[in-house]
């Protein structure tokens, strides 16, 4: 179905969101800004995403669907995650950073010996445990927008779906 869109938002039954092309060209903008190769720190990359980020999601604060949002912001995680993953040359020595962040050993040394890559083991859940959203938000400096409550925003469990 086409919707009117207009300055990267598209209207669908009297609510505005965030066009599919925005959303996607958004994705894209969070691949170049986490690459996988590089020599910056991680905390040099959060910084460099959240000045992007913070810009970014102001412009679509007139939104109505904060789970747009968080769809982005839990993508910036994953790559950041799967940047951790990388950076831990051996599985060895992989399994002995997730046991030190706190994961249970016989979960560490299942995940870190799965065979599994790096982007699949990003979404695991001992690596999710180890770098828990919480960590990305309070320890590193990652923004989040999507939680933050403005009073046209529907709840975070309200999807709306674009195609």
């Amino acid at each position: 179905m086409n919707y009117p869109k207009f300055l990267g938002m598209t209207v669908i039954a009297m609510t505005v969101a965030i066009s599919l092309q925005s959303m996607s060209r958004a994705m894209a903008k969070v691949k170049e800004l986490t690459p996988r190769g590089t020599n910056q720190t991680l905390r040099e990359d959060i910084n460099t995403i959240n000045r992007w980020y913070v810009g970014w999601s102001n412009y679509y604060k007139m939104t109505e669907y904060p789970t747009q949002l968080s769809l982005i912001e839990a993508h910036i995680r994953r790559r950041l995650r799967a940047r951790l993953v990388t950076q831990q040359k051996r599985q060895r020595y992989l399994c002995e950073m997730l046991k030190k962040r706190g994961v249970p050993s016989n979960l560490a040394a299942k995940t870190a010996y799965s065979n599994k890559k790096r982007w699949a083991m990003s979404h695991t859940k001992a690596v999710e445990m180890a770098y828990s959203n919480s960590w990305f938000s309070d320890q590193m400096g990652l923004k989040t927008r999507s939680r933050e409550k403005l009073p046209h925003w529907k709840s975070l469990s309200t999807w709306i779906r674009l195609s």
